[in-house]
């Protein structure tokens, strides 16, 4: 742990990403947009392929799409990636400081597998390469002029993956590793698929040589992969605020229905209600339905009485070895502060944080992160009958 530097450095890191992350995201949607709503030039000028307005500000904008042609460049043109460069290197660098500095902390839950730093590092890396290779393979053979079948298989892959992220890592790193595997899939969309070859017809053009259109058509497939990625990116990313959803055992199907979720609210943001937009909203709403109906909590038993609890002695030993271990004013485990400036010396600030206490290790039982103080079920069930008991300290 770097101590205040690394705190300083995440700070940054993320001003950053988030930045560059909007700006990306921004960029990308509206152009899809564009897309889907241009009209024929009333004009009907040759180089002019479609024509849309905009309004904003008590003023209209008139956005055409033209082809690239020697002899029509314009003067200056507008290159789109910095912003997915930004994005990928700043959160590929909050991964390094986040996580894999702390892997062991953050990465490992022994009780999904016993895995060392050094192991879920290994995970996290090979995740990403691997993802890259095998989805940019099967997106170059044959295949890829059967976009059903590919998309299906590359979603099956994603589910796949899932699967395997939330039984080797911990639930908080699962997501968040699958989130930056998808994100590094659109960042090398970018790089090797998108931005080369409008560089290349761009090139021609400028020479007068006759442009190869289908260059341009391959860059808009890739782009349109990225933005089916970017709502279940955005959630993924911020996925480690909901303890109840990457700490629940059906983790990996929540996960699962996030990525319908937003592949399918993004197709009916941009397409609008047609019958493929209404479509991809059935399917968003399924999933929420079903989210909501696998995260919904069960019917607490009565509460024990007062005399059924265990005593506040035992109770305080186990939050001591557990819980204060970081919830405390002279925290370990490599923390400066107590997270989230919780402690838990006193009988009092134990009493205050029993619904939180409640909430994280007994119910989602995410806590302690990673279970790296070896809570017990027995000790977990036994802060849950204090709790529930009203807190007594006798």
């Amino acid at each position: 742990m770097l101590g205040p530097f690394e705190e300083w450095l995440g700070i940054l890191l993320r001003w950053i990403h988030v930045i560059t992350a909007i700006m990306w995201i921004g960029d990308s949607l509206l152009f899809m947009w564009l897309d889907k709503h241009m009209y024929e030039d009333p004009e009907k000028r040759p180089y002019v392929t479609g024509i849309t307005w905009l309004i904003h500000g008590g003023s209209y904008y008139t956005v055409e799409k033209r082809p690239l042609k020697a002899g029509k460049l314009p003067p200056r043109l507008r290159w789109f990636w910095m912003e997915a460069t930004g994005t990928w290197i700043s959160g590929f660098l909050l991964l390094i400081v986040v996580y894999w500095l702390s892997a062991s902390s953050y990465m490992v839950d022994p009780d999904v597998r016993p895995l060392s730093g050094l192991q879920a590092v290994g995970v996290s890396l090979g995740s990403i390469v691997g993802s890259w290779i095998l989805y940019d393979g099967l997106w170059r053979t044959p295949l890829r002029h059967r976009t059903l079948l590919c998309g299906s298989i590359t979603l099956a892959y994603l589910f796949g993956l899932d699967w395997w992220l939330t039984h080797t890592l911990s639930g908080r790193a699962a997501f968040l590793q699958m989130g930056a595997v998808m994100a590094s899939l659109m960042a090398f969309n970018v790089w090797i698929h998108i931005i080369p070859p409008q560089r290349k017809m761009y090139s021609t053009a400028a020479e007068g040589g006759e442009v190869d259109y289908g260059l341009g058509k391959h860059a808009k497939f890739r782009s349109t992969h990225n933005t089916y990625f970017t709502f279940p990116v955005i959630f993924l990313m911020l996925s480690n605020h909901f303890a109840g959803i990457f700490g629940h055992p059906l983790n990996w199907l929540l996960m699962a229905l996030f990525i319908v979720f937003g592949a399918g609210m993004r197709h009916l943001f941009l397409v609008g209600f047609t019958t493929a937009g209404k479509i991809a909203g059935a399917f968003a709403a399924l999933s929420t339905a079903a989210i909501f109906w696998v995260t919904w909590p069960a019917p607490k038993p009565p509460a024990p009485a007062a005399g059924d609890a265990p005593p506040f002695a035992e109770v305080r030993v186990i939050v001591a070895q557990r819980c204060a271990v970081c919830h405390s004013e002279s925290p370990g485990m490599g923390f400066v502060e107590a997270p989230k400036g919780l402690r838990l010396d006193t009988p009092r600030e134990i009493v205050e944080a029993a619904e939180r206490i409640k909430m994280q290790a007994v119910d989602r039982q995410v806590m302690p992160l990673g279970n790296a103080t070896k809570m017990t079920p027995e000790e977990r069930e036994q802060l849950g009958r204090w709790i529930a008991a009203g807190c007594p300290l006798k």
